[in-house]
């Protein structure tokens, strides 16, 4: 059976799954831990706050480090935290005499010590994730390597990751690392949608044209999504990686982009043509 033979039934087969119901998205790879969380809320800071923050892991103040029997070590030093809301006060109007309500900006900060800084006490919430035993697979491995190898295409899997994506301005696919998944198929299905993705780069098959409106949500970006992940799903089914579980988070994954387009499933035709070619692309064969 040709590729264009297999694409159109792989093609047939998600349609199929997204007729048969709305199909949930599901992250396929493990967090790396890398959010700061607060000790005494168990929470992830701020994104301001852990831009502050030098690292993650569990942070506390010299206060609640000595309530709860710990020790902060020689040396270390603080790091800041900024703790911003709104309070709610009663002013009375000198000229009216009325008593109106005000929203009042309060703006704290606190200084607080990553528990790894500290001795005797250790974390609650924050833990460092396992790594699992997630093997390669040689025929991905082959057309992973085979492709980035040709493309001059910056590669980076050798790192912990919270996110997959492709910079077009740094010409770069980044994905979380192989250990990061239980399942390798779907570590593949991952990086076979950001390769997709650098097929679009001007130096190939040119995608992303600028008088094109690419803001994230609008047609542009999601027929883009729908060519990555259909080029994702070709490119598993020519390297023989047959996995359920992936076919339905792709489903659902192409389910979720068609709702910027009103559920128009003829895009996927369009899209399927266009991850074809890609896909022909990161196999050499084009």
């Amino acid at each position: 059976m040709s590729n264009t033979a297999v694409y159109q039934l792989v093609t047939d087969r998600i349609i199929a799954q997204m007729e048969a119901g709305i199909i949930p998205w599901l992250k396929p790879w493990h967090s790396t831990g890398s959010a700061a969380v607060s000790r005494s809320t168990g929470k992830p800071y701020s994104l301001i706050n852990q831009i502050l923050l030098p690292r993650p892991g569990e942070y506390a103040t010299f206060k609640q480090i000595n309530e709860a029997g710990g020790r902060v070590k020689k040396g270390e030093k603080s790091s800041t935290v900024i703790f911003w809301k709104q309070i709610k006060v009663t002013e009375k109007n000198p000229e009216t005499e009325e008593s109106e309500e005000k929203l009042i900006p309060v703006l704290r900060y606190y200084q607080v010590f990553n528990l790894d800084q500290c001795t005797g006490i250790e974390p609650k919430y924050w833990k460092a994730p396992e790594p699992t035993t997630a093997s390669p697979i040689e025929a991905a491995e082959t057309v992973i390597n085979g492709y980035v190898s040709r493309s001059g295409l910056k590669f980076q899997n050798d790192q912990p990751s919270n996110e997959a994506f492709y910079s077009p301005a740094r010409d770069c696919v980044v994905v979380p690392m192989l250990t990061q998944y239980d399942n390798p198929a779907e570590y593949y299905s991952t990086t076979f949608h950001e390769l997709t993705h650098s097929t679009g780069h001007r130096s190939r098959l040119d995608r992303f044209t600028t008088d094109r409106a690419a803001a994230f949500g609008g047609t542009e970006y999601s027929k883009e999504e729908l060519t990555a992940e259909l080029g994702s799903c070709f490119l598993m089914a020519h390297c023989g990686i047959n996995s359920a579980t992936t076919e339905r988070n792709s489903a659902g994954y192409l389910q979720s982009w068609l709702k910027a387009l009103k559920n128009d499933k003829s895009m996927i035709v369009g899209a399927a043509s266009r991850a074809e070619k890609a896909a022909a692309l990161i196999l050499g064969e084009a």
